[in-house]
């Protein structure tokens, strides 16, 4: 479970996210959907541990993820919107290496078993360098998960991919267990995997319901984001 609270992150004099409080429950596909600028992407790298931000408080299943980063930390998976990747290694070696800082056990069998669910498993000895978007967004998907965490952060993780690696993702996000958190501004991919979402409109939230509620009374979720937006 992910807590949020009374959370503000300025940048200068602009408010990426001003007092927003939201809760990640588990066994959930939590979607937080709004366009660019919304301040998505703000939210996930904070959680994650990555920006610091200037009031409110986070916590991963109840540690806080700036007073007890370590065990907050072991207990999250994060996949960034852009990763950033090592083009002259080989996606076993990135794999490898990313579970020798995990300090994981039997690294190979839990490389051999999540490439292979994942779809990676016949792309592991080339370099990454020479590896698509959709390539290189399922090998950071697994580097993600590899510890098995219960919490995991999802930005844009289907965006630009082709239509085969992105079944393989929403088919992995809808199977799996634990709580689950997506940025995105893809009606779609909410509709598709999504339990419940919050809109986020220039850094407030506007509103959080159930992804079927929200489809009952509006039609789609994009009827329900625009209907939502034009009353701001």
């Amino acid at each position: 479970m992910i807590n949020v609270k009374n959370l503000t992150k300025r940048y200068g004099k602009i408010t990426a996210l001003n007092n927003v409080t939201l809760m990640f429950d588990d066994v959930k596909v939590i979607a937080i959907m709004g366009e660019n600028g919304a301040g998505k992407s703000t939210l996930l790298k904070i959680i994650a541990g990555i920006l610091p931000y200037d009031s409110g408080d986070v916590t991963i299943d109840s540690y806080s993820i700036t007073r007890q980063s370590l065990p907050a930390r072991e207990r999250l998976g994060y996949l960034p919107e852009m990763p950033e990747l090592y083009d002259r290694i080989t996606g076993r070696e990135f794999l490898f290496y990313i579970a020798s800082l995990r300090k994981l056990g039997d690294a190979e069998r839990i490389i051999s078993r999540l490439s292979q669910m994942i779809g990676i498993d016949d792309a592991l000895d080339y370099e990454l360098g020479g590896y698509s978007k959709g390539m290189k967004q399922k090998i950071s998907l697994l580097s993600a998960i590899m510890h098995a965490p219960q919490n995991l952060l999802l930005d844009e993780p289907v965006y630009g991919l082709d239509p085969l690696a992105s079944r393989t993702i929403q088919d992995f996000i809808k199977k799996r267990q634990g709580t689950t958190v997506l940025a995105t501004h893809s009606t779609q991919l909410v509709e598709h995997v999504a339990d419940n979402v919050y809109f986020l409109m220039h850094g407030n939230v506007i509103v959080y319901d159930s992804v079927p509620n929200l489809m009952n009374q509006h039609g789609s979720i994009e009827n329900a984001y625009f209907h939502y937006k034009e009353k701001k």
